[in-house]
């Protein structure tokens, strides 16, 4: 997640802007081969960075609730984190896989 919204929303905006960069200047009458290039190279660039800060472990906070999914036929769980050094309440179970 980067700024609330999934690394796949990220991904298909850099591409877009890409494309629209590619699309604009091959327009304006800039060298195909070069277009290539520079997008291609920007756009792995902007790719390499969504991937670095997007693989962030996620962080939880005292007082977030998080859902435990389990495999099927076993009950998730929904618990919260709870305020060091209380340990955390037991998960409340929910049916279903």
């Amino acid at each position: 997640m980067i700024w609330g919204r999934p690394t796949n929303l990220w991904l298909g905006v850099v591409t877009a802007v890409a494309g629209f960069v590619s699309v604009m200047a091959l327009t304006a009458g800039v060298d195909p081969v070069l277009v290539a290039q520079l997008t291609a190279g920007g756009t792995a660039v902007m790719g390499s960075v969504i991937a670095l800060v997007a693989y962030q472990p996620p962080t939880l906070n005292p007082g977030d609730t998080f859902h435990v999914v389990t495999p099927e036929g076993q009950p998730n769980a929904t618990t919260t984190v709870a305020i060091p050094p209380t340990a955390d309440a037991p998960p409340l179970m929910h049916g279903g896989g």
